[in-house]
């Protein structure tokens, strides 16, 4: 009743105390009120709060076990990572500097700039570093999709779904913030984010351009290296948005394939020849993600998926498709999808 009120609610306060009695009245007994049903989909529905066609989708593929603790994990409160910028400062002295205020905070591993931080941390811009532009919150599986893009000093980077630019500002450290990064985007108030971001992180070498990625024309055959992080259906990021799942529907999901197909087929326009394109969401559903690539590759003789090193850091995630699924459960990240294609 108290969070109803609190939230603005007390017109359901009444509606709320009558659940909460009818509950304490049905658990005064030595039987657990919730009984749940025996078919695997409807239980796990009811008993993590899931829509039907989620959980039916993720024990398509991969299983009651995988889907199951997928789904005990969204329901639990999310990590905060940072990405250090490398062009500023380092993580130790970063890590020092979090520790002396108080925040606890953990490297983490083959991630070389990054650190979680835990607990109570206060407000992030008031933290040591924050605004002098020494880092900027970013989950690890979205840091991920920058070093499997692997760009180089001078090189032109083109970025087709920039705002509000975690990914661009973090291409622009790895290139030393050297080179020509075009971060393209239909919305002019999300651009300005991609630019407020380079001006915090002190990054010169991002130009933003408004348009819709599906009609630009001026990139055709400029870019040594193309980021297509299409938007989608979130569903690598229930954790910190758990409406997402009561908001996307299978409806929703079929507009969102036809769009992300589109913006693939015109960014790939993009790429010099030898080149190299990377696709990548935040979303842990087939057809935004494998199936759209098979789709794409099917059209496109010319285009293949480009292997990762196998010594490369992050090669343990690697699939044997040689695409990388994060899977949160297993990495304790968001739930990712990405692949390198690279044009002949």
């Amino acid at each position: 009743m108290d969070l109803a009120k609190d939230n603005k609610l007390q017109r359901l306060s009444g509606v709320v105390n009558g659940i909460l009695r009818q509950y304490i009245r049905s658990t005064q007994g030595n039987h657990d009120p919730l009984i749940l049903p025996n078919d695997t989909l409807k239980k796990l529905a009811i008993q993590y709060s899931f829509p039907d066609w989620i959980i039916e989708t993720w024990l398509q593929k991969w299983g009651e076990e995988t889907t199951e603790k997928m789904c005990h994990w969204f329901n639990q409160s999310p990590n905060i990572d940072i990405r250090v910028n490398p062009l500023k400062t380092n993580l130790e002295t970063l890590q020092t500097q979090l520790t002396s205020a108080g925040v606890n905070v953990t490297p983490l591993g083959r991630f070389p700039c990054a650190l979680r931080l835990k607990g109570k941390i206060g407000t992030i811009p008031t933290l040591p570093g924050f605004s002098q532009g020494h880092w900027t919150v970013q989950d690890t599986s979205a840091q991920l999709v920058s070093y499997f893009l692997d760009p180089q000093p001078g090189e032109t980077i083109i970025d087709a779904c920039a705002a509000p630019g975690g990914k661009t500002t973090h291409i622009a450290e790895l290139m030393g913030d050297q080179g020509t990064i075009f971060a393209c985007d239909r919305t002019p108030s999300r651009l300005k984010k991609v630019q407020e971001n380079a001006q915090r992180l002190e990054l010169n070498c991002i130009e933003t351009v408004v348009g819709d990625s599906r009609y630009l024309q001026q990139f055709i055959n400029k870019g040594d290296r193309v980021l297509v992080d299409v938007p989608c259906s979130g569903l690598g990021t229930l954790h910190r948005h758990p409406d997402i799942r009561w908001r996307q529907t299978p409806e929703n999901i079929r507009e969102l394939t036809s769009l992300q197909l589109e913006i693939l087929n015109q960014a790939a326009q993009w790429v010099k020849p030898q080149g190299t394109l990377v696709y990548s969401t935040c979303t842990l559903n087939p057809p935004e993600n494998q199936e759209i690539i098979q789709t794409f590759l099917s059209t496109h003789s010319h285009w293949k998926i480009e292997p990762p090193n196998p010594h490369w850091a992050f090669s343990p995630f690697v699939t044997s498709s040689q695409w990388i699924q994060m899977l949160p459960h297993k990495q304790d990240s968001d739930g990712f999808f990405m692949v390198k294609l690279k044009k002949g």
